[in-house]
């Protein structure tokens, strides 16, 4: 008796394990587009949820009728109303139809879908609300996991809840990369430019790059389509290149005039959104310091000649004196202003034949040159070299 019952215990697991795989020739002879979806009423939906003290909110609901026992993905969304047209979704994917939503998790949805951006509003909400809460309503996104089914995506009955919310949402913090990319690299991002943060200045990133009359280009803090990339529409332009205006390209941004340039990105935090401001500024780069006669300032005299085209090289004036080389940009905005402040904050050298940059951090090596050489940048290749 007991290995018989070993023998059917192990003949159930069987059956079970089998209508939980989604087996080709099984999908296709049973699927079926379900036509409801019932998320069942929460145990204690009329009390009140104290989403800091709760630990976990449970919610219940039938599989939506496949046809077969699939196995899915179940997506939590919440919002203030049961129009659904702000909402937020718990960033957890659950696999199973008995739930338990961490209470941290649903209360940073919360905090999302109401559009708050303090603990101040929530108290503020609080206040005003009669009973001291706030209604929360609950639906669940269901589809197959197996990406041969398409079309499976059915959204469940809402449910409302009313709870005792916090602010959970983390920081929002300042990027600490910046990429363009754009037709100049074949809008890959393997190729993408790398934008250098500027010293003293979290909110400020710069790059040197050529780009031809209309081409579009975007910005993104990642190297992926990732939908923080920015464009035309997000963006506030400015440039002090005379006669230089800018284009929407279908979203992206473009120029109206082919050129090097000098682009700058400036990051403000509003709330929890970003705001982004491009400046396009003439693409100058600069020789100071002891090799040009200790001139610490932007000269004209010491600026670079820069390439017709989108391949060449920055060539500096003719060192005048040997001695330690160093080199910067150094914008100005509209006002005569420095952009980024002192020029050191946008110093660069280059060690190996290889151009870098200080950005934020502190003083780099000091690098030799000699009188009578110039110094040859190729902002694309990243190559340099004294000669």
């Amino acid at each position: 008796m007991k290995l018989k019952s070993i023998i059917l215990a192990f003949a159930g697991l069987a059956m079970f394990t089998s209508c939980q795989t989604d087996e080709p020739s099984n999908i296709l002879a049973e699927y079926q587009k379900p036509t409801s979806f019932v998320l069942n009423k929460p145990q204690f939906s009329n009390g009140v949820y104290d989403l800091l003290n709760a630990g976990t909110v449970n919610f219940t609901f039938s599989q939506p009728n496949y046809g077969y026992s699939a196995v899915c993905d179940y997506t939590v969304e919440v919002s203030k109303d049961e129009t659904f047209e702000v909402k937020s979704a718990i960033s957890t994917v659950y696999h199973k139809c008995n739930i338990d939503v961490d209470a941290n998790e649903f209360a940073m949805a919360v905090c999302s879908a109401y559009g708050w951006v303090s603990q101040k509003e929530i108290d503020a909400y609080l206040s005003e609300s009669e009973t001291g809460t706030a209604p929360v309503y609950v639906r669940i996104v269901s589809k197959i996991s197996n990406e041969l089914i398409k079309e499976s995506e059915i959204v469940s009955n809402s449910v409302s809840i009313n709870t005792i919310p916090y602010f959970a949402l983390p920081p929002v913090e300042m990027p600490t990369k910046m990429y363009m990319i754009g037709g100049f690299c074949g809008w890959d991002w393997a190729n993408a430019a790398p934008m250098v943060p500027i010293h003293s200045n979290i909110d400020k990133f710069w790059c040197i790059r050529y780009v031809k009359e209309g081409e579009g280009f975007k910005f993104n803090t990642n190297t992926a389509w990732d939908g923080g990339e920015f464009g035309f529409a997000g963006t506030t332009c400015q440039t002090t290149v005379p006669g230089l205006e800018f284009k929407d390209d279908g979203g992206n941004i473009a120029v109206s005039k082919a050129g090097w340039y000098i682009f700058g990105i400036t990051t403000k935090i509003v709330g929890r959104d970003y705001q982004y401001t491009l400046d396009v500024f003439p693409a100058n780069v600069y020789v100071f310091g002891p090799t040009n006669g200790n001139i610490w300032e932007a000269k004209d005299e010491w600026m670079f000649t820069v390439p017709a085209d989108g391949t060449g090289d920055f060539v500096s004036p003719t060192l005048v004196e040997s001695g330690e080389l160093r080199l910067c940009i150094n914008p100005k905005d509209a006002t005569g202003g420095q952009w980024a402040g002192d020029w050191w904050h946008t110093e660069f050298i280059f060690f190996e034949g290889k151009i870098a940059y200080r950005g934020a951090g502190n003083d780099q090596e000091r690098v030799q040159a000699q009188k009578g050489q110039k110094v040859y940048l190729n902002f694309v290749t990243g190559k340099a070299s004294a000669k």
